[in-house]
């Protein structure tokens, strides 16, 4: 009873992410396409925050996720003479699912987490408040930028994570498996594994979507204290991973 109980909300929550996600797209492209200076220059900010700084964790992070598949691989492999079926499948599988789940779940512990407590904070000081006495739309103004943002680094972590993944994962098939570089980068650069990259950038799209919705959503409930923002930033992760995994494995048994 307590889930059917919870199933409106749910709903509810959902409805008011995939609304603000428009509304934010929707207000950040008429404000670049009206010249406005101050759009131009939040997005600016904002790409360095998204794109570039996480680079630094994300890069290693999917150089280890890389090596570890690689071990799986090249342990199999030392038993079954089999690297034709082995490494295309290795190839697909990372580009495919892993470094797009990996990088999924980054966006999510930085994306969700960051929105919720920007909009906590900035209805704590009544910076919602202003913005609509000023006459602006407050959801372009404080989202928009993130969006866009965060829209523009999906594809760029998606292929600077896979390349990261895929030399890691070289390491472990050279050392255990005796699979030499330019065998396993002709599996990792193949037309299959290319598909392979562009149905995970696909599928990172649709991670950093929810994940964007989901810190939305959660920052825009009312905030009574500055304990409330910290509530809310751990409810926004919490409900980003039950997302993001919720559509990749919608994702794995549908298509």
């Amino acid at each position: 009873m307590d889930a059917l109980k919870g199933g409106p909300k749910l709903i509810a929550a959902i409805g008011a992410g995939a609304w603000l996600t428009v509304r934010a797209a929707t207000g950040m492209g008429r404000r670049i396409i009206a010249g406005d200076a101050l759009a131009q220059r939040q997005l600016a900010d904002g790409l360095p925050l998204h794109v570039w700084r996480p680079l630094r964790t994300l890069l290693p992070l999917a150089a280890l996720a890389g090596i570890i598949a690689g071990i799986g691989a090249a342990r199999l492999l030392a038993l079954y003479n089999a690297q034709i079926p082995v490494l295309g499948a290795l190839a697909e599988i990372l580009l495919r699912d892993i470094v797009p789940l990996l990088v999924g779940l980054f966006a999510c512990g930085s994306v969700s987490v960051a929105l919720s407590s920007r909009l906590g904070a900035m209805a704590l000081n009544r910076e919602i408040d202003a913005l609509e006495a000023l006459g602006r739309d407050p959801v372009a103004h404080a989202l928009g930028p993130a969006l866009a943002a965060v829209l523009l680094s999906a594809p760029i972590h998606m292929l600077l994570g896979g390349i990261a993944a895929v030399i890691g994962c070289g390491v472990p098939l050279a050392l255990i498996a005796n699979v030499g570089w330019p065998l396993w980068s002709g599996f990792a650069f193949s037309h299959d594994a290319a598909g392979a990259m562009l149905t995970g950038m696909a599928k990172l799209l649709v991670y950093a979507l929810i994940a964007f919705g989901v810190g939305s959503a959660v920052g825009a409930k009312p905030v009574r204290s500055p304990a409330d923002i910290g509530r809310r930033a751990t409810t926004a992760f919490t409900a980003g991973l039950l997302g993001i995994f919720s559509a990749a494995a919608l994702w794995t048994a549908l298509l």
